[in-house]
């Protein structure tokens, strides 16, 4: 069974990726009120995590009830599918990079596709390079990948092992090895007269910590070996107020780093040395404080005795439990590529404008990126129903 306050989440996320994405080529002023301004957690980390966790509750109870076998089997299926539709993805940006030039648009997007169209795309579908945004996929199926063997180990007693690897592979990231390994082969590539970059903009051993962790949540809560009630005691409620405090202090220094409080050199320093896509320890706690709060606020918070608790725990419930949030959640993985379509056509298109639109243009061009979303939602949901009552009308076997 589902649970829809996940499939709200992750509806969330993945509607203000678009909002953030789209609002890179509008500079709309709604597309500025959001999240993404304030405390270091944006929505592909929340995604990743979520993903991790659903993941998890699906598989480990496949894997406790029909054994490992039946979950291997399931998961693969799940990667394929992911693999389908990366792939997809690749080629439809491939015949846009070598038809738009032969009606005058350079998509800019779309370079590395246009200069190197066999090794790009071959090194694309080898999952090694993407262009700009695609990157979740790649990372999502090496995540898939690995899931089968970390649940077997999970449910062999071996979870310390796991986690104890999970951070070991964090701190590699934070060294930048895996980014430096990258340029001896981009070198070799330039060398032989075939220049383009590796690296999908997500360093997978820095950002596996948050699969890895919605994994062991999932799989605890799956074996029922988290107690959630436990959020209710006084001791939690204490860390709660510790964790508000540190949501306000990195919310502020959020702030101050990108609005330009302060000295810019200090600004640039501050950026360099927080790596988004190693994901940066800063990243890690802003998320933990983030989790912390709302995991508290949705179990605990509806009985506190501060009104104001109690108001933000419910509202945060019946929040992420409204269909427009779960019904995104609901086609999370086809929601996510038409998001990616719609960005790049985006970017094709301002590109080719003299001048910036308008502010209430903008809003409107926003807003309007945003419906496409639910078209897909509703036409994916057709599809598997058809497929549900086809299936049934099957005839069995003897």
């Amino acid at each position: 069974m589902r649970l829809a306050i996940l499939d709200g989440f992750r509806g969330f996320f993945l509607l203000f990726m678009m909002i953030a994405h789209a609002n890179a080529y509008l500079d709309a002023p709604l597309g500025r009120v959001n999240h993404h301004y304030f405390g270091w957690v944006e929505d592909a980390q929340g995604f990743v995590f979520i993903s991790g966790l659903v993941v998890a509750l699906v598989y480990a109870r496949r894997l406790l009830r029909k054994g490992e076998a039946a979950m291997r089997e399931g998961i693969g299926a799940r990667i394929r599918k992911i693999y389908t539709y990366h792939a997809a993805l690749i080629l439809v940006f491939l015949a846009w990079a070598l038809l738009l030039p032969l009606v005058g648009i350079e998509a800019e997007i779309l370079a590395q596709q246009a200069e190197e169209p066999f090794l790009f795309t071959l090194a694309s579908l080898f999952l090694v390079t993407g262009t700009l945004h695609m990157g979740i996929l790649p990372m999502y199926i090496f995540f898939m990948i690995a899931t089968p063997a970390v649940l077997v180990m999970f449910n062999t007693g071996r979870a310390p092992v796991v986690l104890a690897g999970s951070v070991l592979l964090w701190l590699l990231a934070q060294t930048g090895w895996p980014d430096l390994m990258q340029l001896p082969l981009e070198a070799a590539a330039a060398e032989a007269g075939h220049p383009f970059n590796l690296g999908i903009y997500f360093n997978i051993f820095g950002w596996q910590v948050l699969f890895v962790s919605g994994l062991w949540i999932g799989w605890l809560t799956a074996t029922g070996r988290l107690d959630f009630a436990r959020l209710k005691t006084p001791a939690m409620a204490q860390v709660f107020w510790i964790a508000l405090a540190a949501f306000l202090v990195l919310g502020v220094f959020d702030v101050m780093a990108y609005t330009g409080w302060g000295d810019d050199g200090w600004r640039q320093m501050a950026y360099a040395a927080i790596d988004r896509g190693n994901l940066h320890i800063l990243y890690v706690l802003a998320f933990a404080v983030d989790l912390y709060l709302v995991a508290w606020l949705v179990v605990a918070g509806p009985g506190s005795e501060w009104r104001g608790l109690s108001l933000a725990g419910r509202l945060i419930g019946w929040l992420f439990t409204r269909e427009a949030l779960v019904r995104l959640g609901q086609h999370s993985l086809q929601i996510f590529v038409a998001h990616v379509v719609i960005v790049y056509a985006m970017s094709i298109w301002a590109q080719g404008r003299d001048e910036p639109l308008a502010p209430m243009a903008a809003n409107l061009a926003l807003l309007a990126s945003i419906g496409p979303l639910y078209a897909v939602a509703w036409l994916h949901e057709r599809v598997k129903t058809r497929r549900a009552l086809a299936a049934a009308a099957r005839p069995t076997a003897g």
